[in-house]
């Protein structure tokens, strides 16, 4: 048993090294993504070349092509490593074991957790609370959570879920900009005012909530968003980008509510409404232990409410 992974042990360094040169189709991508130079990459590509005695890729002038055997190699790394990192996302998760591990975006931890986080850990006394952060929930493993926020309303893990917030969307700017675009004042009569070339967008994976397209349509005018806009990778950089001056965003209330309560953003235009969207708590319910998510569940309701 002691030589069982030998040779694959020579290898470790170079394996992911592959697979994302093979996923990425460059060196140069594989070696930004990795934290390594150009020629570190290809080193380690050439290094595992020779231990195995086959070619991984073919080297055409400045073309890099992947070869069969490459290619079944990267998945098969590919594959491992999935399995490696959910075990370890697993094992993370228990040993948070008599605490609640909460999932949520980023965008939900910034704009609407974060100033309430020292109320809920005082809520919930000396049970820990655990955050599993992420841009996008996809990249959170329902098995280590007990908890997750989230704007899907067909849920997320198959768990019991309730409805924490209504979706409530309206467009928002800082009030120097306003001040400097007057005509705005008119949105809500005339929402065709807000058809300008500084809306701002936000780069959405999922379509579950409502975008610029759908907040016009509410108002009978067809929009569709230019080709060749920079969209902001997180919700949160977008907001701040409005309170900024730098244009028109599309809020979201309660994760908006902070910055329009402390005046940074001022509401402009009507508020769209959609039946059933909105922000969700889908909840692990496991025997005793759904008393620890039951608690958390409270605190949320009880500071929705406010």
């Amino acid at each position: 048993m002691q030589g069982r992974f030998r040779r694959t042990q020579h290898l470790l360094n170079a394996l992911p090294v592959l697979e994302a040169s093979v996923r990425l189709g460059s060196f140069t991508k594989a070696g930004e993504h990795l934290g390594l130079s150009q020629p570190a990459v290809s080193r380690h590509i050439a290094n595992l070349e020779d231990q195995l005695g086959v070619q991984l890729f073919t080297r055409e002038h400045n073309k890099l092509t992947v070869t069969r055997q490459g290619r079944d190699l990267a998945n098969a790394v590919s594959l491992g490593l999935t399995h490696i990192d959910s075990a370890i996302r697993k094992t993370a998760g228990s040993a948070g074991a008599g605490g609640v591990r909460l999932a949520c975006t980023q965008s939900f931890a910034n704009c609407w957790l974060l100033p309430r986080f020292s109320r809920l850990r005082q809520a919930m006394g000396d049970v820990q609370v655990q955050l599993a952060v992420s841009h996008w929930l996809d990249d959170i493993d329902p098995d280590s959570v007990d908890m997750i926020a989230h704007w899907r309303p067909q849920g997320w893990a198959g768990w019991p879920r309730e409805q924490l917030f209504e979706e409530a969307t309206f467009p928002v700017c800082s009030p120097d900009y306003l001040r400097r675009n007057p005509v705005l004042q008119d949105a809500s009569e005339d929402p065709s005012v807000l058809v300008r070339p500084d809306l701002l967008h936000y780069e959405e994976r999922a379509m579950e909530f409502a975008g610029w397209p759908d907040w016009f349509a509410a108002s009978g005018i067809s929009y569709t968003a230019p080709d060749r806009i920079s969209r902001y990778p997180s919700y949160q950089f977008m907001l701040q980008a409005a309170a900024d001056g730098a244009g028109i965003a599309l809020a979201w209330q309660h994760l908006a509510a902070d910055k329009i309560a402390s005046g940074d953003l001022v509401q402009i235009g009507q508020c769209l409404r959609r039946d059933g969207a909105g922000y969700f708590l889908e909840y692990r319910d496991s025997g005793t232990a759904s008393q620890l998510p039951q608690r958390l569940l409270d605190w949320f309701f009880a500071e929705a409410g406010k």
